[in-house]
């Protein structure tokens, strides 16, 4: 058995709906029968019934079953560190490694690659996605924030979710994209392709800048600017104006495979508020070397040509 405790920053909730909502890798069904059997106490009182409120300052005692399900083992891999101190981690993800495990046991996750540095990690989130208070596609590279303290949790998915944290991406585009463009298109998942996102009426509102940065030659690369947080916003949108990224062959690439194995975008600068101290904090991300190279070799060409 392994014991974990949580102080409740915000709540006002039944417990397996909190519970549910900051471990949501588990069923409410499972996190309900955890409160049923006396695996959840609040404040030292052991709680039976999932319909308990808990309220801020509430502590929570999870007594979690030994077994597989649960565990994040530990794997060495590489990590480009930007910043750390006591309540946050920021790096800059390579391409090809995804964020967090999707199931037990599953390696080469950036949060492996975190528990193997016995690097302190919120508790939220726990036990496959400790920390984790936003993520980027696997094949997207770039900067990301992690909280190592509960508060800097609670605080960093409460700006992310009310659009408190600035994002820049940077994008090398099929197509010659002359000038910049607001783009305000409801997204949902495809009803014919669910591994796909697609604008369509009924989605969830997204809205998108789009600025020109170097454009020739068929390519283009653009500084993106995302207002909202959706499921491959960017990729979706570039692709519904006729410019998709290079190498995204999901979203409509068809002549950037000889450059680019996958989709060609950079998380460049995260901006937000330091979530204890309040200070404004900026960071930039370097390019991967794919786009790096790309752009210091095709863009080149153009020029001297």
């Amino acid at each position: 058995m392994r014991k974990e405790k949580i102080l409740v920053y915000e709540g006002f909730k039944r417990v397996d709906v909190w519970l549910r909502e900051h471990f949501p890798h588990l069923s409410r069904a499972f996190l309900a029968r955890m409160v049923k059997e006396g695996h959840v106490s609040c404040n030292r009182i052991p709680l039976r019934k999932p319909s308990t409120l808990v309220r801020p300052g509430d502590l929570l005692e999870i007594t979690w079953p030994q077994g597989g399900e649960l565990l994040v083992l530990p794997e060495e891999l590489p990590l480009d560190l930007l910043y750390e101190d006591d309540h946050i981690l920021v790096l800059n993800k390579r391409p090809g490694i995804t964020v967090h495990p999707a199931s037990p046991f599953q390696r080469g996750t950036l949060v492996n690659a975190l528990v193997y540095l016995r690097v302190p990690l919120a508790r939220y989130g726990a036990p496959l996605r400790p920390g984790i208070v936003h993520r980027l596609d696997k094949d997207t590279s770039g900067v990301m924030v992690v909280a190592k303290s509960d508060l800097a949790y609670v605080e960093l998915v409460r700006a992310f979710k009310n659009r408190e944290v600035e994002k820049t991406y940077l994008a090398i585009v099929e197509g010659e994209f002359r000038e910049g463009c607001t783009v305000h298109l409801p997204i949902r998942r495809d009803t014919r392709n669910p591994l796909r996102m697609a604008v369509q009426s009924g989605g969830k509102s997204a809205i998108t800048r789009v600025i020109p940065l170097v454009s020739g030659g068929g390519f283009s690369l653009l500084l993106v600017q995302p207002r909202t947080g959706r499921t491959h916003q960017i990729r979706v949108h570039l692709s519904a104006l006729g410019t998709p990224i290079a190498g995204d062959v999901l979203y409509g690439s068809q002549r950037s495979g000889g450059f680019f194995t996958r989709p060609a975008l950079h998380a460049f600068t995260l901006a937000f508020r330091h979530p204890v101290s309040g200070r404004r904090m900026v960071f930039a991300a370097a390019l991967p070397e794919d786009m790096r190279g790309f752009l210091n070799s095709y863009f080149r060409l153009l020029r001297v040509s």
